[in-house]
């Protein structure tokens, strides 16, 4: 009996020293790994070690903070230029939808990109129509079917709109410290690098006198 019971010992502390042996292994493989990993990092990035991410909800909030603020200094003026163009917010949200190169959209497909009632959406249109900020035309395919484009003075009054939003920027951005504007120049550049989508909506400063609604 005495014999089983070393024997069993011994097999057991065999057991517990191989799996001890096999997390050394395991352990020392993972920080060779991860030390290579780690040199490949510093050596693409010219040397410099990685540093790591804020946390995304911290993140968040400063960003909605920047963003809040970014739509307080500018929305001022854009809301006056809306006062003056007498529009509805549905009229200048169906404006925007048709602000694109060659955007043509019936009135259905843009009462549903907007989730408002078809009704609604052409009595918009109508007066839209009636200022001479859009054309209509019959669809080729089903003339019962209106295809809408801005005019002209549709596109003026967009860019209006955008010039308003980009001089509250342009306050805010004479706000700032030449390092703040550096760092910021710095970081929106490495972002817009990677995502286009984001990039191809930098606007563009149109012509004010690209054209002029009817009264």
């Amino acid at each position: 009996m005495l014999a089983l019971v070393q024997a069993t010992g011994q097999a057991t502390a065999e057991q517990t020293g191989g799996r001890a042996s096999t997390r050394r292994l395991q352990r020392r493989t993972a920080e060779q790994t991860g030390g290579r990993a780690t040199k490949r990092v510093i050596e693409q990035t010219g040397g410099r070690a990685p540093t790591p991410r804020l946390e995304h909800k911290a993140l968040t909030r400063d960003m909605y903070a920047l963003v809040a603020h970014l739509m307080r200094v500018s929305n001022a003026e854009t809301f006056a230029t809306i006062a003056e163009l007498d529009l509805s917010f549905t009229q200048i949200k169906a404006l925007y939808a048709l602000d694109g190169e060659d955007a043509e959209r019936s009135v259905k497909a843009l009462a549903d990109c907007m989730r408002i009632s078809l009704p609604a959406m052409s009595r918009a249109v109508d007066g839209l129509y009636e200022r001479g900020l859009i054309d209509r035309k019959e669809d080729p395919a089903d003339r019962r079917m209106k295809r809408l484009r801005l005019t002209p003075a549709g596109r003026a009054v967009t860019a209006s709109l955008a010039e308003g939003r980009l001089a509250g920027i342009e306050r805010f951005l004479a706000t700032l410290s030449d390092e703040e504007a550096d760092a910021l120049r710095g970081a929106l550049a490495l972002i817009l690098a990677s995502h286009a989508e984001i990039a191809e909506l930098r606007p563009t400063r149109r012509a004010a006198e690209a054209g002029t609604a009817r009264p």
